[in-house]
């Protein structure tokens, strides 16, 4: 039996649809329900990642970001700190305030005006 090379090749890519970024690779992982959705959260106490699992219909990126927001809290116990969640329909990312913890230094980018 032979396998089709573009069946090998779509799965290669569904399988990395809900990996981590490396800086969260090792980091534990948790699945979140949230208003009926399931987000894959994976956070080290500086950062969070959450990754929507679940399906859904042209979802309001706003709706899911807020969902990602409550989900990474739950996951991690600590606060998403303000002005830091991004993401999309699928993947948030945001820094965390934990309680005891030093919180992470955000720097503005270096920005270069040419004269």
């Amino acid at each position: 039996m032979t396998v089709h090379p573009l069946f090998r090749l779509a799965i290669v890519f569904l399988a990395g649809c809900s990996s981590p970024s490396l800086p969260l690779w090792d980091a534990p992982m948790t699945d979140v329900d949230v208003a009926g959705l399931t987000f894959r959260v994976r956070h080290d106490g500086q950062r969070a990642e959450a990754v929507r699992v679940s399906p859904v219909r042209a979802p309001s990126k706003l709706q899911m970001l807020a969902h990602a927001k409550v989900a990474m809290e739950q996951a991690s116990g600590c606060l998403v700190r303000a002005g830091t969640l991004y993401g999309d329909r699928v993947l948030a990312e945001a820094l965390l305030d934990c309680p005891g913890q030093t919180p992470s230094r955000v720097q503005t980018p270096l920005i270069v005006t040419p004269r």
